[in-house]
């Protein structure tokens, strides 16, 4: 018994229990396109603390075999704008698209952008009805 108590005791003191142990929960949500014949698929991670949200990170996924220069000059000005904006980065990697939110720094201008809800489980209600797969 006392070797059981002496392991909860380590596991809740050196934070193995991560993130979670801290309150915090994280929701994924996916949808996957078609665009003229090619795949585009967006992942969301939406993470949490006591049902608000606090950090989204978007990723756009294109095919590789698919012609994104249009699409890639438009993310390299979004990308200059968002320099100058608090609580939001954007990471360009070939075909891949990278958003890294911050919701409790970013301002209006940026929630309505990109439909951002304060609440969870509104957010998650969102992504829902526009096709996307959370879980």
């Amino acid at each position: 018994m006392k070797k059981i108590i002496l392991l909860i005791n380590v596991i809740l003191l050196t934070g193995c229990l991560g993130r979670t142990a801290q309150g915090y929960i994280t929701k994924t949500c996916k949808i996957e396109e078609n665009i003229n014949g090619n795949k585009v698929e967006t992942i969301i991670t939406l993470t949490s603390k006591e049902g608000y949200i606090e950090n989204i990170t978007k990723q756009e996924i294109y095919d590789e075999l698919m012609d994104i220069e249009a699409i890639t000059n438009s993310k390299k000005s979004e990308q200059n704008i968002y320099k100058t904006k608090s609580g939001i980065d954007l990471y360009i990697e070939k075909n891949t698209f990278l958003y890294t939110i911050n919701v409790k720094e970013i301002d209006d201008t940026i929630k309505e952008r990109f439909n951002i809800k304060d609440e969870l489980h509104r957010q998650l209600d969102y992504y829902e009805s526009t096709g996307y797969t959370c879980k």
